[in-house]
């Protein structure tokens, strides 16, 4: 019975050995994330490029869009409602988020280099969501705009990047 108990315990601690092992490794490839924040680093390239294929995305989903002074120009009740595509708005902290979550783990480094070839969906999912925010104010209205954007698909992006995640970590398993 104590050889259970043991074997048990031990268990558990090895478990939390690699859950804190984990936990540091992803606390230290996140360090690049906290660097281009204090730094105040952009990259307007990136920007540009995630205005432009959110601005030819809204022109197929019909909706009469125009770029106006780097803002997406979109036709709403009484009048027009513009909106840039921010730093922040290009999804690099959720790639760079995914990217520390895939290096943290305990995988063999082939199998984490595949899990690399997520990031350019989360960047996909990232441009569905300025698409589909500014579509639905085209359609609905600017109420609701914050909504959409502070809460619904900030907490949406989240799971996206945690879903891709999980489907990463049952393949590389």
């Amino acid at each position: 019975m104590r050889k259970h108990v043991r074997a048990k315990r031990k268990k558990t601690e090895n478990e939390i050995i690699k859950l804190l092992r984990f936990l540091i490794k992803f606390n230290l490839f996140a360090i690049p994330l906290y660097a281009i924040i204090i730094s105040g680093f952009t990259w307007p390239s990136l920007m540009q490029l995630t205005n432009d294929i959110s601005l030819f995305a809204l022109r197929l989903a019909d909706v009469d869009a125009s770029m106006i002074n780097g803002f997406i120009v979109i036709p709403v009740e009484n009048g027009n409602f513009a909106a840039t595509v921010s730093w922040d708005s290009t999804g690099w902290k959720s790639m760079l988020a995914f990217f520390a979550l895939i290096f943290a783990t305990e995988f063999p480094l082939r199998k984490k280099m595949i899990g690399l070839l997520f990031i350019p969906l989360i960047y996909l999912v990232n441009v569905l969501r300025i698409v589909f925010v500014l579509f639905f104010v085209n359609k609905y209205g600017v109420l609701y705009y914050d909504f959409l954007h502070a809460t619904l698909w900030s907490w949406g992006l989240i799971a996206a990047v945690l879903v891709l995640w999980f489907i990463w970590m049952k393949y590389a398993k």
